[in-house]
């Protein structure tokens, strides 16, 4: 008991305190200032003062060591609150939505470029054919580069069967020495062809981004084809 008196904590320090407060006036005082209850009033009220703090500290020291033996070693634990997940809609919709590039359908392009030839060059042969696809590649837009390269793909055909049907017919004109200027024109317009598609094949193995490089009007089918040796 000493030794708890001793060891500095304030329930035992307001205990001696409280305990001279009430004793002294009681013991030491002379005896005739204590006769009446009301004189001894102020030394019990202190007494009663003194356990009442006592009280109140003992049952701050319990809740204390209850908090130390749960954190250990008398670290505060602060503990986090679940995060709530967010449901699979809200996910979702935070995400960006990727959608795969629509692919290039030569079949439907085919046809539309022969239903309107006609109009253009007033007559349908190979040789109008792949100008007027070559039109039509100018004003379609390209989202992705292998639209373009399945593009310039069927523009290659279509430019081998012009040749073609050039060369076939120039050899049928009687009386006429070597090519047409014809002939010459068309072979320019196929030797550039050819190294436009061979370009776009390089273009699109590598990790050039095309469309950094391009402005957004220049994103068409064949307008990457005719810029990819300028892009590589």
């Amino acid at each position: 008991m000493l030794q708890k008196f001793l060891d500095g904590k304030k329930k035992y320090s307001a205990y001696i305190i409280t305990v001279l407060g009430t004793l002294v006036p009681l013991l030491i005082q002379d005896p005739e200032a204590q006769k009446t209850f009301m004189d001894m009033v102020p030394s019990v009220a202190v007494l009663l003062a003194g356990i009442f703090y006592i009280i109140t500290e003992e049952s701050l020291d319990k809740e204390r060591e209850k908090a130390k033996a749960v954190s250990g070693n008398g670290v505060a634990v602060t503990t986090q609150q679940p995060v709530e997940a967010q449901p699979a809609q809200a996910q979702s919709q935070t995400q960006a939505v990727v959608e795969p590039p629509t692919p290039f359908d030569p079949k439907s392009f085919h046809e539309d470029v022969l239903a309107n030839v006609e109009a253009t060059y007033t007559e349908l042969n190979p040789c109008t054919i792949f100008y007027k696809a070559r039109d039509k590649g100018q004003v379609t837009d390209c989202k992705h580069i292998s639209q373009a390269v399945d593009y310039w793909n069927y523009l290659v055909d279509l430019v081998v069967d012009a040749r073609d049907y050039i060369k076939e017919l120039t050899e049928k004109k009687a009386g006429t020495c070597g090519r047409s200027p014809e002939y010459y024109v068309f072979t320019r317009d196929f030797n550039t062809t050819i190294r436009a598609a061979n370009a776009l094949a390089e273009l699109a193995s590598s990790k050039v981004d095309w469309k950094a490089k391009l402005a957004p009007f220049q994103w068409k089918l064949y307008t990457v084809g005719a810029l990819a040796e300028q892009l590589l």
